[in-house]
This record gives structure tokens, C-alpha cells and sequence, in this order.
């Protein structure tokens, strides 16, 4: 299922996070496989957004739409080179809390991530360990290690919580961690450092608190 979707820029915000509310719901629902969001890269684009969700059977998906019906859904063609995945929701169970609260972790992309950080709007943690992190990290993130982020969890910011690592495995567990502590807004960043370091997002270096650029990080 396709769904281009005509916003105006300053509604985007409002309308990603509605859109994350009926996603989670979505991928508690059976036969759901994956849901993403995707953000044009085209400037004055008709359809700055664009929705991608899979589903088992056409079954599944019109059962679904008795919990959470969407609305506005509409035929187009895009144009998959023109457009970048910003969210991914899984099912349910992929990434289970484990505490019976429904609440379940989501994706982020790198530069998701990074825009929302930069915005104020949510806190980058960084779960990797102290040599790790004092080698880079990515410019703004809290360092909480996953070896002992039961203890510090408390002490994280108040508000949407991202996670990163290296790859995205130890982001999954600290997440699944955050859940289970009683955090409700809580996500992973797709593809951990590699992918941030990848996209050129900025990061701070050993004995810099300035952001390098990608081609300081050449040189290291």
C-alpha cells in the first residue's frame, strides 16, 4: 500500500507524529509486516511525504482498517530515487517491550534523528562504551552505556528518547530498556554510528568539542 500525502511544511511535524501514534497501532494488528515513512528530496514537490506499508493479504490490511482507519489515501506515481526513508515501524513483536504496556520501539534514519535532536525535540543516547564513545560520537548525544544504563535511566532527559550504537543491535536492547522503565517515546537510530557517520552528520572527535566535517574524519 502507497500513500503520497500533500501537507503543507509546517503541518509535517504535527502530522509525523499522528502518523507514529497510528503506526504503532498498526503494527500490533495481525498480518502487519512494516510501515515507512518517506520524505521527498525534490524542492516544491506535490507530495512532500510518502507512506509505504506492507502487509501479508489485502485481508490483513482491511481488517486493520476497523482498528485505525486512514484517511486521504489516494492514487499517484512517485518516484522511489526522489524520495528518503525518515521512519520505519516494525511489528509489534519485533521489538516487544516485554511489559505488557503496548508501547513498542520505533526507527528513526540518521538524519530523522539528527533534525529532531537539533529541534529540541528529542534526546540522542548514545549506549556505547566509554572507549568507544571517547573515540567519536555523534555531536550532542548523552552517553549512557548499555552495561549500565539500568542504573542511569533515571538520570536521561525528560521526553523522546533515540538510541544509538554502533550498528543498531545494543540501541535495540537500551530501548527495549527505556520501555520497560516506564519511557513511552522511545526510538532506535537506523544503522547505529556507521549510518550517521555515512549520511555526513557531525561528530565530535577526541579532544574537540566541535562537530567534524566529513573531511576531518578522512584524515583519522
Amino acid at each position: 500500500m502507497i500513500i503520497p500525502i500533500e501537507i503543507d511544511e509546517e503541518m509535517e511535524s504535527s502530522y509525523l507524529d499522528a502518523w507514529q501514534s497510528a503506526a504503532e497501532v498498526m503494527a500490533a494488528q495481525p498480518g502487519f509486516l512494516r510501515t515507512y515513512m518517506f520524505r521527498t528530496t525534490v524542492p516544491g514537490s506535490k507530495f512532500p511525504l510518502v507512506n509505504v506499508a506492507e502487509w501479508e493479504s489485502t485481508a490483513h490490511w482491511e481488517e486493520a482498517m476497523n482498528v485505525c482507519p486512514m484517511m486521504g489515501q489516494q492514487i499517484a506515481v512517485v518516484h522511489a530515487s526522489n524520495y528518503e526513508a525518515i521512519r520505519t515501524v516494525l511489528p509489534a513483536a519485533q521489538h516487544s517491550s516485554g511489559s505488557g504496556d503496548g508501547h513498542t520501539l520505533a526507527e528513526l534514519s540518521p538524519a530523522e534523528a539528527h533534525r529532531r535532536a537539533a529541534d529540541g525535540k528529542l534526546t540522542l543516547i548514545d549506549v556505547r562504551e566509554a572507549a568507544e564513545w571517547a573515540a567519536r560520537h555523534p555531536t550532542g548525544a548523552v552517553h549512557a552505556p548499555l552495561s549500565t544504563l539500568a542504573a542511569s535511566l533515571s538520570d536521561l532527559p525528560d521526553g523522546p528518547l533515540a538510541f544509538l550504537c554502533r550498528t543498531g543491535t545494543r540501541s535495540v536492547q537500551g530501548g527495549t530498556q527505556a520501555i520497560r522503565a516506564g519511557r513511552t517515546c522511545v526510538y532506535t537510530v537506523a544503522g547505529g554510528l556507521g549510518a550517521w557517520e555515512a549520511t555526513g552528520l557531525p561528530i565530535t572527535l577526541p579532544g574537540r568539542e566541535d562537530a567534524a566535517a566529513n573531511g576531518d574524519r578522512a584524515q583519522c
